[in-house]
């Protein structure tokens, strides 16, 4: 994809925000020439056009040796992606101030069979099959924008029960076969409890029901959740008296709404995808999951512009939307946030929109899925690296303007080497110069 075709790019200036962030995310690579490494490859995924790779990120530079340095700089280095990526959360949590963190699958369609993890998939909602790698990200997002800060890979058995495919691949001894929905509490788990971040609410949209054993993990790292749930899963045990019909037995979302239907309120958001303002009616229902009360107090957190949003441990609340006030329901989600109003949980619900979006404008430009190495920990260096970039287009980004922001030429100068001329160096670029 071109990067210098959108006329949006003439009107993009380098930001203060963005120069921050190039000099946070590199801070935790203790070597100068990691730090070197590092910015060229953040340039490449910037300013290559189409699909990133390291031969054409060396010729950017004007480097064919630099080739080879990247590979092993991603995928056979051993500085942790991990401190990278909290140190990126970090610097988001204070300067994007996300309402939530919002998990998303993410497929990365591939040809071949030897990258880590690839499988034959079902496609959700295609009723066809496709050989893919499967992750999870973790989002923080915020009405305006979503930035990636983590990401998990889903192994399966073909990988994991194969010797041979895991040494190749370097996959670690105690990485073992986990459901997508125990990957996404896995990795905000550790989020939660290793990288002093400001706890937001977590929306949950992996392509799988929430269990109880799902929600006793969240509400253990207290961890406040929506979680999308399909229509028509019999999962749910209503509280409600009036729908005491159902109350002895497990019933789907659907059958719940449908008995509650006078509970239905309109509620408006703003679709990240048109800018539209837009209604739904929404309704939130008392329901059981059967997931265990471990006893622990009332809490709360606060989400973008310091609303509070209190919270119950082992009680839910069903939240449900009927896009066409005429038509069946159209998405249900389970929440333990029971005493949040149900317009503030349907908002949270849109940034999964947020993300899609932000996911197909800027993680895609910026070579997300383009990963060329086999191994496991290569994977998760380059998705560390084009989070960096994503984030600095984020920051960078007028997100006001209807164009599709592609990568402006004025954040991938943050990474330019910089030359000797008459014209003084860009500060971003010169807060790149490493010894």
């Amino acid at each position: 994809m071109s990067t210098t075709t959108s006329p949006v790019l003439r009107h993009l200036t380098p930001d203060t925000p963005a120069h921050e962030l190039s000099t946070v995310a590199f801070a935790p690579l203790r070597r100068s020439d990691q730090r070197r490494k590092a910015a060229s490859y953040v340039r490449g995924l910037l300013e290559v056009e189409g699909r990133k790779s390291m031969r054409g990120i060396a010729t950017l530079a004007g480097d064919k040796s630099l080739e080879q340095s990247l590979q092993h700089f991603v995928s056979s280095s051993t500085w942790r992606w991990s401190d990278m990526r909290a140190a990126v959360a970090q610097y988001l949590d204070h300067t994007l101030r996300p309402s939530a963190w919002v998990v998303r699958r993410l497929v990365i369609p591939k040809a071949g069979s030897h990258s880590v993890g690839v499988a034959r998939r079902p496609l959700v909602g295609s009723g066809r099959a496709v050989n893919c790698q499967e992750a999870y990200g973790v989002w923080l997002a915020n009405e305006q924008v979503g930035v990636p800060v983590q990401w998990e890979l889903q192994l399966p058995s073909e990988w994991l029960d194969c010797p041979e495919r895991r040494s190749g691949a370097g996959i670690p001894d105690d990485i073992h076969a986990r459901s997508p929905l125990h990957i996404a509490v896995a990795a905000a788990r550790e989020m939660a409890d290793g990288w002093a971040l400001s706890r937001r609410p977590v929306v949950l949209d992996c392509g799988e029901d929430v269990t109880a054993a799902v929600a006793a993990q969240l509400i253990a790292a207290r961890l406040p959740f929506i979680a999308r749930i399909g229509v028509n899963s019999e999962t749910l045990t209503p509280a409600d008296t009036a729908l005491s019909g159902y109350r002895r037995q497990s019933v789907s979302a659907r059958q719940v709404t449908d008995a509650a239907r006078r509970l239905r309120r309109p509620v408006e958001w703003i679709d990240p995808v048109s800018g539209l303002l837009r209604t739904s009616l929404a309704a939130k229902v008392p329901v059981s999951l059967g997931a265990p009360q471990p006893g622990r107090a009332r809490g709360g957190l606060h989400t973008a512009g310091g609303t509070q949003l209190s919270y119950q441990p082992g009680q839910f609340s069903l939240v449900a939307e009927w896009e066409n006030p005429y038509g069946r329901l159209t998405h249900a989600w389970l929440t333990d946030l029971t005493d949040a109003p149900v317009d503030t949980l349907l908002r949270l619900t849109k940034l999964v929109r947020r993300v899609d979006r932000d996911l197909v404008d800027i993680s895609y430009p910026v070579g997300l899925r383009d990963f060329e190495g086999r191994t496991y920990a290569g994977w998760h260096r380059h998705t560390t690296l084009a989070s960096v970039a994503h984030g600095l287009v984020a920051l960078s980004a007028d997100r006001n303007r209807r164009q599709v922001p592609h990568v402006p030429r004025t954040v991938a100068a943050t990474f330019r080497t910089p030359t000797p001329t008459p014209a003084p160096a860009p500060a971003a670029a010169a807060a790149m110069r490493t010894g």
